[in-house]
């Protein structure tokens, strides 16, 4: 009976905690926003504009990557980071892996956005910025948020170089745990056509290998083993080049079966030593991790 009383008591607490705190705890327990539905809202929004493409691209060029920004109620690392990215004149644009959110409510989209407006004081060139949703921005109930500022995490961009070769890079939404029956189906089309293309690149925010640091799961962790499987054999079989992923917060990479899976740290305002990941596409694709700000 007593256990019964403390049950029923945390459960309490922890509503009673969502209800006055911008955490909202309750949005972590009760995943209130559902894959499937997310991804035919990503793919309408993306049937009903035009593709994004980049043109006019050296043959040789880089882009940056980070992931898990985790905005509160600072931008200063997001947006020091987009103006590293366009101040590089080498840089095509950059990309954030998901996570932006690490509150409920509207505030961290609105700091995410602002981050990414181009000012002509600070910024050399105006290149994009392209997300992704994360778990946080799903079990924080923030994917309405999401919707409204940046429309879709299920879409592709085409970059297309001087030479006319043509590179293809693949966006995910893996925010439940899962990239959903729908989304690989659309992936897999999207790799049919992957000898158009130089280099291919996929990015999605959960991170696919258990490793000492990660050995627990959360809701939205790891993705089911079967589709794991089935989603690196999608990758060797089709040469992906790369997959670019974030959500645990440290560096790693790996190899598996032919395609180099890279983990960026996170870039949020707890990390004493932020980084981001430079990946460089010329006769070949090489990375490296650079520090925010130098020691």
């Amino acid at each position: 009976m007593k256990k019964h009383t403390y049950t029923i008591l945390l459960a309490l607490g922890l509503m009673m905690v969502s209800s006055c705190n911008r955490l909202d705890i309750a949005g972590m327990v009760i995943n209130r926003s559902d894959t499937e539905e997310r991804v035919a809202e990503w793919l309408d929004w993306d049937a009903q504009n035009e593709p994004i493409v980049i043109n006019n691209v050296p043959d040789n060029y880089t882009f940056y990557s980070c992931s898990d920004i985790h905005l509160n109620d600072d931008k200063t690392r997001f947006a020091d980071y987009i103006t590293k990215e366009r101040n590089d004149l080498h840089a095509a644009f950059s990309i954030v892996a998901g996570d932006i959110a690490n509150e409920s409510g509207e505030r961290p989209f609105i700091l995410a956005d602002s981050a990414m407006m181009f000012d002509r004081t600070i910024h050399l060139k105006n290149d994009p910025c392209f997300p992704i949703i994360g778990n946080h921005d799903v079990y924080f109930d923030c994917a309405d948020y999401y919707k409204q500022y940046f429309h879709t995490s299920t879409y592709t961009v085409t970059v297309i170089t001087h030479s006319g070769y043509k590179d293809l890079f693949i966006f995910l939404d893996s925010g439940n745990g899962t990239h959903g029956r729908r989304q690989l189906d659309w992936l897999e089309e999207q790799l049919s056509h992957r000898t158009d293309y130089r280099y291919c690149f996929v990015i999605s925010h959960n991170w696919l290998f258990r490793t000492t640091y990660n050995y627990t799961t959360t809701p939205a962790a790891n993705l089911p083993e079967e589709e794991q499987y089935a989603f690196m054999d999608l990758m060797s079989h089709n040469a992906v080049d790369m997959v670019i992923m974030g959500h645990f917060h440290y560096r790693d990479s790996k190899t598996f079966a032919g395609v180099k899976y890279v983990m960026t740290d996170n870039l949020n305002e707890s990390k004493e030593a932020p980084s981001y990941l430079v990946v460089s596409c010329a006769d070949k694709i090489t990375y490296e991790y650079r520090l925010l700000y130098d020691e």
